[in-house]
């Protein structure tokens, strides 16, 4: 072990000697983020010593420091979901938050909006109620695919056709939030739907073959099946959210686009519908279970533009 503290230059060419090494091995960044500051303390001698909280040696917290240099927030993200929240007609990502054990959780605080929009936001009590439910929505689903029944969690198709519906969400909130061509966005929104409505579907026992023959693209049938089968389904509320969409397969070849407002609507319904599945297949409910229970407001019960 030295004997003399090391500089901050030398501390960021050692990371960078460590990570470079690392990659040329095949870790990925996900774990690289941890190993690299334990790889820097075994080259600098240290053999023994607590990683976090009391007792973390001084020298390791400026590894970390060091190693943040080199990368964005962005590229360091451990891949919990993203949303997106639409005020008034910007689009905002919502980040959900991972915690352990019992802790206090203020959705406000994990929007990506100044000061200002946050302080507007709260003085709008449509809006200020939407985003709550929307948060809600995105936390449901983030922890409610992972923490899934037992008896549904061994059902392969299931599982698939959820972390798919995740993983398209992911694309419209990313393409949303990314300043991109917001119409971009729509087709993502409009699979994560069916793939989730399919996905409860597929709970049911009905194999994959059996889901593309029977119902195709058609999610009106779905619902109707659905809401037949969950008595907690909120079937009306979904057949408004989806009968504001357009139409996957006519949407996929069609010059016109929805507007940005109506593209937001899409992919927060989306963000709906798919919580909504999640939480008929999980313990997970947000807006029920989070200490301060409260009526959903959004999607409305009515056509919302």
């Amino acid at each position: 072990m030295r004997t003399t503290e090391p500089s901050d230059d030398e501390l960021l060419t050692l990371v960078i000697k460590v990570d470079t090494d690392l990659f040329a091995s095949g870790e990925d960044i996900k774990h690289r983020s941890f190993n690299v500051p334990r790889e820097a303390m075994r080259r600098l001698g240290y053999v023994s010593f607590p990683l976090f909280g009391e007792g973390t040696p001084s020298v390791l917290n400026r590894i970390r420091e060091q190693f943040s240099r080199i990368y964005r927030p962005q590229d360091l993200a451990m891949g919990g979901h993203i949303g997106v929240f639409m005020f008034r007609d910007i689009f905002a990502r919502i980040g959900v938050p991972h915690g352990y054990g019992q802790v206090r959780i203020a959705p406000i605080e994990h929007v990506e909006l100044t000061a200002v929009q946050k302080a507007i936001l709260s003085h709008d009590a449509i809006a200020f109620d939407a985003y709550h439910d929307q948060f809600a929505d995105l936390f449901d689903l983030e922890y409610g695919i992972r923490e899934m029944r037992s008896t549904y969690a061994s059902i392969e198709l299931v599982g698939r056709f959820l972390n798919l519906a995740r993983l398209h969400l992911h694309s419209a909130a990313a393409i949303l939030t990314g300043g991109f061509d917001y119409r971009g966005a729509v087709q993502s929104a409009l699979l994560s739907t069916e793939l989730a409505l399919k996905g409860l579907v597929a709970a049911t026992g009905l194999n994959e073959y059996e889901i593309k023959e029977k119902y195709g693209h058609r999610i009106n049938v779905l619902v109707d099946v659905i809401g037949a089968s969950w008595p907690t389904f909120d079937a009306p509320r979904v057949r408004r959210v989806i009968a504001a969409q357009p139409k996957y397969v006519p949407n996929r070849y069609s010059k016109t686009q929805p507007e940005r407002v109506a593209v937001g609507h899409i992919v927060m319904g989306a963000q709906y519908i798919c919580a909504e599945v999640t939480r008929q297949l999980s313990d997970r409910n947000f807006r029920q279970d989070g200490g301060h229970p409260w009526v959903r407001q959004y999607p409305a019960r009515c056509r919302w533009w």
